[in-house]
């Protein structure tokens, strides 16, 4: 998606975080400036180091209005306080002002929410001149007043997040060869992502990379019914007690229900654990082995859904198996920015698309990757059984 020119906004934070119909003082400053952005549907993001031009400023009259301002003067100390208040795009096609509002912020960059579209009807001189066309002073002060209307929804307690089919792991895996280099797989995916290919995704703001290492003890479920089947796998917690992480399920697949929940308990050995699981859960349960995971995330969204994934590459080593290695790459949805809604088909055909587009890029590269839903559970348990066998 482009737009024929992006603006930033700026002004006191007290024009977002006011109370709705509260008016502002009549010598309220607000300055726009025209910006890179890499917008989205969804988001937008800003690069804050790099306005593109000169700044307009405009004073609030008191009356839901804005007029040009000479800010001789006055300029340096309203900028003190000035924060990123919106973006507005200029979409000719639609004749619209898109306006996106911050939720996220650093010195280098901010990522704005979409929250409006207000009509426009560019006139031929702005339609020429659309790069250079800033948002009128009626545009502005619509914004401006609807402010805390916008930011009721993107500043919520949410953060302004929802997960589709919360308790549902949705995720592709691939098998990759013990000797490839997961690390280097990972960075190399983020620094394609950050140079725009594929063109609907970007890194996650402020989380785009992410490094694990963690112990699992993993135990077979088999009942007391169908609807428990799958595995329970205990992870130590540095401050003590354990993660409990469930995954229910009859066969490897792309959809699993999964559960985490955190045991305080000081439990010490494997004894304990099982009893844990069968007196306190009322589970029927075995154990199966236990395993190191390395992890790295790329963390991705995508600009045009607001959905959030992480193509992670992960190593397990099995102390009680020496030589056994699983490595494998995933691509599993995390969650979603913006207003809840209906939109299962649309991540997973983002997942479906991030599929191909990965299927593609190890090929490329000549990295043997084999399409597959192995789990650990599955893993784990054959190797535990060809130890029975031998």
């Amino acid at each position: 998606m482009s737009y024929a020119s992006s603006w930033l906004l700026t002004g006191t934070w007290h024009a977002r975080y006011r109370a709705p119909g509260e008016n502002l003082p009549s010598d309220t400053m607000f300055h726009v400036q025209p910006m890179t952005t890499r917008p989205g549907y969804a988001t937008a993001m800003v690069d804050m180091a790099e306005p593109t031009g000169p700044s307009s400023s405009y004073r609030h009259t008191g009356s839901q209005l804005l007029e040009r301002a000479d800010t001789t003067g006055v300029e340096g100390a309203a900028r003190q306080e000035s924060m990123p208040l919106a973006v507005l795009a200029a979409d000719l096609r639609q004749r619209c002002w898109v306006v996106y509002l911050p939720s996220r912020l650093n010195d280098e960059a901010a990522l704005f929410h979409r929250v409006a579209e207000i009509a426009h009807a560019f006139s031929f001189a702005e339609n020429s001149r659309a790069t250079t066309t800033e948002p009128s002073a009626a545009v502005l002060a619509e914004v401006v007043d609807r402010l805390p209307e916008f930011s009721a929804t993107v500043g919520s307690h949410e953060c302004w997040y929802f997960t589709i089919d919360a308790g549902v792991e949705y995720e592709h895996k691939f098998t990759l060869d013990p000797d490839t280099d997961i690390y280097a797989l990972t960075r190399d995916i983020a620094a394609e992502i950050e140079r725009g290919e594929p063109d609907y995704l970007r890194l996650e703001f402020a989380n785009a990379f992410e490094m694990w290492q963690f112990h699992n003890y993993m135990f077979e479920v088999t009942g007391p019914t169908s609807a428990d089947c799958g595995y329970a796998s205990f992870i130590p917690r540095r401050a003590g007690g354990h993660v409990i992480k469930r995954k229910r399920f009859t066969q490897d697949g792309f959809a699993r229900y999964e559960t985490k929940t955190t045991v305080p308990e000081g439990l010490t050995d494997i004894a304990q654990m099982q009893s844990y699981l069968h007196d306190r859960l009322g589970l029927e349960v075995g154990y199966i082995g236990d395993f190191t995971r390395t992890r790295f995330d790329s963390n991705v969204e995508s600009v045009n859904t607001g959905h959030i994934y992480s193509i992670m590459a992960d190593r397990c080593v099995f102390p009680e198996h020496p030589g056994a290695v699983l490595q494998q790459l995933e691509i599993e949805y995390l969650r979603s920015r913006g207003t809840e809604r209906e939109c299962r088909s649309e991540m997973i055909d983002e997942l479906n698309s991030l599929r191909g587009w990965t299927t593609q890029r190890l090929a490329n590269q000549a990295i043997p990757a084999k399409m597959s839903y192995l789990s650990k559970y599955t893993f784990l348990r054959r190797l535990a059984q060809q130890r029975t066998v031998g």
